[in-house]
């Protein structure tokens, strides 16, 4: 059997119980029936019965199993009886203390049948068992049954440790938090907002010891709450790291470059125009740098249209300010193989972490080379292989570097919260010039970007003729977008390009290849045209219309919000949207990718990365109907499967979270999976930080998907 203590009763003899937060956590339980006011004055409801709720459920768990039937007879005939008198007791007692208004609501024949419940609850015969047997949190996680109790005493603990920030359990504010912009919908039980990274290590301390007791505890920290993957959803414990996080502390020119710190709510956009000034950029920002935060997208390691060149959030991160399990925050940056040895002869956790995960890199150096994904672009499981710039012997000869930021950078906040972050910025690039290539014929897709890669683009982005298509039905999508003059030129190009151009015929795919330096100089950018255009991309143009170029971007950027035009019944469903191919199978995996849209009977707009064989789409779905589950389940595994089939993968920049964590065996072998979870149970070794994401899935998809549209 499992022995829990169970804590001293919280409410004083004759308390009353008011119906306000708690009153939500109560009314999950069973115990209270309702929270709605009645005649002007709330529901209260006596703590007799509370403590008799708390004295019995004690008595519950610390009955020995090896006692006597006889005696555990008599223990539950006593139980009841004295549940009964305490029971009439509170009975007349709720029935005093409510106004007479409120007990038409709440009779006390009700009441009677809320106590009669509870005690049967409470009083359930034990099943019997041999011993005490020790088990595994993991174990119980898998059970994924919720403990009220452990979520309501969290907030009186968080006060008493000295946490300073918001603690909420507020309805209104449970369902904003229930959602992101994935398909998924999942409520937690408590909002943590705090104000500095003390208030973390707070949470992270109180979370840690009270989940000895509660093992259904976690945390799960959330930024801006864009992300695709469901990755910031728990029925847990939310903590917001971007509600007073959000300062930038400085910004340094220094010989090497700009670099610049910040809190992990800075939004991206706030911190892009700061960085303005200094002419400089971060060049992994997402599309949808106009609504993420810095820390969100370092949690999920994203990427974007420059990462072709740049590479992703993790390739420009310097340092990490990082709360780990034990609540303490420790920085963590690249270290050379002598700081190592100094940092190791510590006595605390990240001494412990970086022994151990350099142990098992050692160990298992062959099996994390062969795991890493082929696509230049991947944030599937914990990227062990770019721990060490080199091998585990040049670490130790001191010709290469550990850095451990890798792992935290696209953990999704499963091995720590991350406080604080020191990035590196790039000079902005003022001698860009733009090729559009509309490709007519899906078999020229893969030559052509196969081809405008031999001369090293920026970016390569594409859109689809879907998109191009509700940009022209839907004009004035582009008037808030737009200013003046600029909404009229932008269109009068749209529609030339259709018209005249491209007479009236929609191409497959319009690829857009952005090229800088020597490669667009005249001489150059007219063989890059001459050579792409022998590729198979036959009507390629350099584009020099200032308005034709921003008429391109904007039906780029606008893809995915475009597609919501299709139906407005239903929704883009963002679970397939992440997968990658090598360019040169492109125009294959496409070919297969609309085979299976007319089989499943759904449309997609899509766009995307095409140099690194990036796509998003997003089928329209209808979740408010039965059995969209089931079509997600199905799908997902035929996708992936074909982007597995064509030497891709099935998670580009966007995390694995609720959508993709459960399909990663598509990926990665069970050894290679093992890695995974042991580098979590390295940092995370009683599963406080967001569990059931990269490792140990235990959300189920139809359970957790959302229900409107």
């Amino acid at each position: 059997m499992i022995l829990i203590q169970t804590p001293a009763p919280c409410f004083a003899h004759g308390a009353v119980l008011r119906v306000d937060t708690a009153t939500t956590v109560w009314s999950r339980c069973g115990i209270i029936e309702s929270n709605k006011k009645a005649g002007g004055s709330l529901v209260v409801l006596h703590c007799l019965a509370l403590q008799l709720f708390f004295c019995a459920m004690a008595t519950k768990l610390k009955i020995n199993d090896a006692t006597k039937s006889k005696k555990a007879t008599a223990t539950k005939v006593s139980k009841k009886r004295v549940a009964k008198k305490v029971a009439k007791r509170s009975v007349k007692k709720v029935a005093k203390t409510t106004s007479p208004g409120s007990r038409a609501k709440h009779t006390t024949g009700q009441a009677k049948k809320t106590v009669k419940r509870l005690v049967k609850r409470v009083v359930k015969k034990p099943k019997a068992t041999s011993g005490v047997t020790v088990v595994d949190r993991s174990e119980l996680l898998k059970q994924h049954k919720p403990q009220p109790l452990g979520h309501l005493l969290v907030e009186q603990k968080l006060r008493e440790a000295g946490f300073r920030g918001e603690v909420s359990s507020d309805p209104a504010l449970l369902n904003e938090y229930s959602t992101d912009e994935s398909i998924f919908a999942v409520r937690p039980q408590i909002i943590l907002q705090p104000k500095s990274g003390k208030d973390v290590e707070t949470a992270v301390r109180v979370l840690s010891a009270e989940t000895k007791r509660f093992p259904s505890l976690s945390l799960t920290p959330r930024a801006a709450g864009t992300g695709l993957s469901g990755g910031s959803l728990t029925d847990s414990i939310v903590i917001d790291v971007a509600k007073h996080l959000a300062s930038i502390h400085e910004i340094v020119d220094g010989a090497n470059g700009v670099t610049f710190t910040c809190e992990p709510g800075v939004m991206w956009r706030d911190m892009e125009r700061e960085l303005k000034r200094y002419d400089a950029y971060i060049p992994s920002y997402p599309a949808s740098k106009d609504i993420c935060s810095i820390g969100g997208s370092i949690g999920n390691n994203a990427a974007g249209p420059d990462s072709l060149r740049y590479g992703h959030c993790a390739d420009w991160v310097a340092s990490l300010e990082v709360v780990l399990s034990d609540g303490h925050t420790y920085t963590i940056q690249p270290m050379s193989y002598k700081e190592y040895k100094a940092l190791t002869k510590r006595d605390d956790a990240y001494a412990r972490i970086l022994k151990e995960v350099v142990a098992l890199i050692e160990k298992n150096e062959a099996l994390i080379q062969k795991a890493k994904p082929k696509t230049k672009k991947n944030t599937a499981g914990y990227a062990l292989w770019h721990c060490i710039n080199g091998t585990v012997a040049d670490f130790k000869k001191g010709k290469a570097e550990l850095d451990l930021t890798r792992l935290v950078a696209g953990s999704q906040g499963t091995i720590g919260i991350i406080t604080k972050l020191t990035m590196r910025a790039q000079p902005v690039a003022h001698d860009t010039e733009l090729i559009a290539i509309p490709v007519f014929n899906l078999a020229d897709a893969g030559n052509v970007v196969v081809e405008a890669l031999k001369h090293d683009p920026i970016n390569v982005e594409v859109f689809d003729g879907l998109s191009f298509d509700l940009a022209m039905k839907n004009p004035e999508f582009f008037k808030d977008r737009l200013d003046g003059m600029q909404y009229y030129k932008v269109l009068l190009a749209m529609y030339t390009l259709y018209h005249v151009r491209w007479r009236r015929h929609t191409p497959e795919f319009t690829l857009l290849v952005t090229l800088d330096g020597k490669h667009a100089e005249k001489a150059a950018l007219k063989d890059a045209v001459a050579a792409i255009k022998a590729a198979g991309g036959a009507r390629a143009r350099h584009i020099t219309s200032p308005s034709e170029r921003e008429m391109f971007w904007q039906v780029r950027r606008a893809s995915y919000t475009l597609s919501k035009f299709q139906d407005e019944t239903k929704r883009p469903a963002a679970f397939l949207e992440d997968m990658t191919v090598p360019p040169e199978n492109l125009s294959k995996f496409f070919a297969e990718v609309k085979k299976l849209l007319k089989k499943f009977n759904v449309t997609a707009a899509v766009h995307g990365h095409g140099g690194n064989g990036h796509f998003h789409f997003y089928p329209l779905l209808d979740f408010t109907k039965q059995g969209v589950g089931d079509m997600v389940e199905k799908m997902s595994e035929a996708f992936f499967d074909t982007a597995v089939k064509y030497g891709g993968n099935i998670c580009g920049e966007h995390n694995d979270g609720i959508a993709r964590t459960p399909y990663l065996n598509k990926m990665f072998s069970k050894k290679e999976l093992s890695l995974f979870a042991a580098v979590e149970h390295i940092f995370d070794p009683d599963d406080i930080f967001n569990p059931g994401k990269k490792v140990n899935p235990r959300f189920d998809i139809k359970d957790t998907l959302r229900r409107t549209n």
